[in-house]
This record gives C-alpha cells, sequence and structure tokens, in this order.
C-alpha cells in the first residue's frame, strides 16, 4: 500500500493527530525563547507639587539604556498615590537599573467623552520626562516621586 492510500485511509487519524499537536508545538515555541529578567519587589507614591497623593494614575519605568535586556515596569495608583511595580506577574516587582519614570492620569470628564490625560505630556513621555530613579537589589520602598 502507497504512502496516499495509507493517509487516505487513516485520514481522520492524522487530521486528528495534526489538530492536537500542532497547538502544542506552537505553544512549546513561544515559550522557548522566554527570559526573564531578575526582579524586585518595590513600592512607591505619586504625589503632586503640594504633597497631595495623585490616584489612577500609570507609572511606567522604561530603561534609561535602551539597549537594556530590562523590560519595562509598570503600575497603577491608588487612592493615596501608592503602588505596587508590576514587571512579569502582578507585585513582582522591577529589575534592577536605571529607569526614567513616565506618569500619565488618564480621567473622562463626562462619562460620554474619551478620557483625556490629566497631566502635562512633558511626563507621559520617555524623551521629555524628566523623572528618574535607580533601583537596586536592596530597594524595597522608593523615595515618593514628586510631580513638580
Amino acid at each position: 500500500m502507497d504512502t496516499f492510500a495509507c493517509f487516505s485511509k487513516h485520514r481522520s487519524f492524522w487530521l486528528g493527530l495534526a489538530v492536537l499537536c500542532v497547538p502544542c508545538l506552537m505553544l512549546a515555541g513561544c515559550k522557548q525563547g522566554e527570559s526573564r529578567v531578575p526582579t524586585f519587589p518595590a513600592s512607591g507614591q505619586l504625589l503632586s507639587a503640594n504633597d497631595k497623593p495623585i490616584a489612577n494614575a500609570l507609572v511606567v519605568l522604561h530603561p534609561v539604556d535602551i539597549n537594556s535586556k530590562a523590560p519595562k515596569s509598570r503600575a497603577t495608583t491608588d487612592a493615596d498615590g501608592k503602588f505596587q511595580l508590576t514587571t512579569y506577574d502582578t507585585g513582582d516587582g522591577t529589575p534592577e537599573g536605571d529607569f526614567i519614570v513616565t506618569v500619565e492620569q488618564w480621567l473622562r470628564d463626562d462619562p460620554n467623552e474619551a478620557p483625556t490625560n490629566k497631566l502635562p505630556g512633558t511626563w507621559s513621555r520617555p524623551e521629555s520626562s524628566t523623572l528618574r530613579i535607580a533601583i537596586t537589589k536592596a530597594t524595597k520602598e522608593l523615595d515618593p516621586i514628586r510631580l513638580r
């Protein structure tokens, strides 16, 4: 019996096998190249110039060195302006290094309108933000980030 005849006779078996194997191979390929940079728990607080907490703001840490393998870390502030940094898994922290901090606060004035960033655009872009922090393995609590 030639190969084609064998395939024709057992087509449902081969198709079933392909349906099961292809997704598994794709998932295995996705995880193969993933490597995580070590992270260290770090938290902080975002304050206005007059030391009032800034709630519901997105804080993102961008590596200063654009060739760094460190991924961006992020957090959203709570009602007291406090945040816990996340890189891969919720609250896992951030890699060590020097970072540019960007901050945005997207709120709606009217529920029928699109949200707008309530903070000056200077802080929303890494190339214009003047906010900088350094993270080490020993960093646990960041100095308050004050938007002046």
